[in-house]
């Protein structure tokens, strides 16, 4: 695999647990504008990286706003 393509998945993965954790933290403590504005932020940057198709892997291949719940 090359840099450019690890770095991409890399960042990817990050993306997801940052979400993850922003999920977890709204069902725990309950929802803010900061951890939305966090959440909507982070959808937005996965929806720029799908237009790219050669980063179309599995990670990235779904509905971002509808795994995420975002409307």
């Amino acid at each position: 695999m090359n840099d450019e393509l690890y770095t991409v998945r890399l960042l990817i993965a990050t993306i997801h647990a940052g979400l993850e954790e922003l999920i977890e933290a709204a069902r725990l403590y309950g929802e803010n504008d900061f951890r939305k504005g966090q959440l909507y932020a982070y959808a937005e940057c996965l929806e720029v990286l799908q237009l790219c198709p050669s980063f179309r892997s599995p990670e990235l291949d779904y509905d971002i706003e509808k795994r995420y719940g975002i409307k």
